[in-house]
């Protein structure tokens, strides 16, 4: 489920005029991180604010595009936006959907985002909804789960929205796989350049490169036929990769490896092929 549909579903269900999430910030450990969001009765407009990205220059992802926007304006609420040119999405798009573009959003009742926000730039007493990564108490975002505790902000964590059944609501899609691949692929060609090997594998950039998934299957494709050619250095023997699960994740992974000459391997024949195998094709095991 997307963001919007679950955030949409809570105003549209109760029908209310104020928004208002309380609830556990967060559970360290293996307990729950859960953020009631209730909605209160009151004539005060709800506004809803979208921050910036701002975990990593390459980021172009939003929370809500412009169509879910308008959902939220024609509802009533108003939407403010921080400017950005680096979203997937235009500021005139959003501001076509009635969305307020504005770079003080200390209005919003609640603030969402997609990745984890800046410390410094974290406003007191709001609501928030991100993915926080702080669910297993990754040491790396520990500050961030203290800040939030410290400013009295409550949290919405994507990775805790769940059904009645315990399924999340907000997951990743196929498409965190197919990057992830084309960006494995880049990297392995770097790897093997630091180790002295040139190979087609340097043919092929990283997925923020890319007009297009399409485009950058285009170029793995063209990566596979390199391959085929036997172009790969013979002293490096068979490339071996290994998928685990069938999750959206691995599944957008093994569409992106399609692309490319393989053959699969159980898991049980790994250590002969790894001593008889070639280098004109990839190959692949599964777990």
């Amino acid at each position: 489920m997307h963001p919007s549909r679950f955030l949409h579903r809570k105003l549209h269900r109760y029908g209310y005029m104020c928004w208002r999430a309380h609830g556990t910030a967060a559970l360290r450990g293996n307990r729950r991180l859960r953020s009631a969001a209730t909605l209160c009765s009151s004539s005060r407009q709800p506004v809803l604010g979208i921050r910036r990205e701002e975990s990593s220059v390459w980021e172009r992802r939003a929370p809500l595009n412009p169509n879910q926007v308008q959902i939220f304006t024609r509802e009533g609420v108003k939407v403010l936006i921080q400017p950005s040119t680096r979203r997937a999405y235009s500021m005139h798009e959003y501001e076509a959907a009635g969305a307020v573009i504005l770079d003080d959003i200390t209005e919003a009742d609640t603030v969402i985002g997609v990745k984890q926000p800046p410390l410094s730039g974290l406003i007191e007493d709001k609501t928030y909804v991100f993915f926080s990564h702080t669910i297993k108490a990754q040491p790396e975002n520990m500050p961030l789960l203290d800040a939030l505790l410290q400013k009295g902000i409550r949290l919405v964590d994507y990775e805790k929205l769940l059904d009645e059944q315990g399924f999340r609501l907000v997951a990743f899609g196929k498409y965190a796989g197919v990057a992830g691949m084309i960006d494995v692929l880049h990297g392995l060609g770097l790897r093997l350049l630091a180790l002295g090997h040139h190979t087609p594998f340097m043919h092929v950039g990283t997925a923020h490169n890319y007009a297009s998934s399409s485009a950058a299957k285009a170029a793995v494709a063209n990566l596979g036929r390199e391959i085929q050619y036997g172009l790969m250095p013979e002293v490096l023997g068979p490339l071996i990769f290994t998928f685990t699960g069938a999750g959206n994740v691995s599944q957008g992974a093994q569409e992106v490896f399609e692309e490319l000459p393989n053959e699969f391997v159980p898991p049980t024949d790994l250590q002969d092929v790894a001593k008889t195998g070639g280098t004109s094709q990839l190959l692949y095991t599964m777990y």
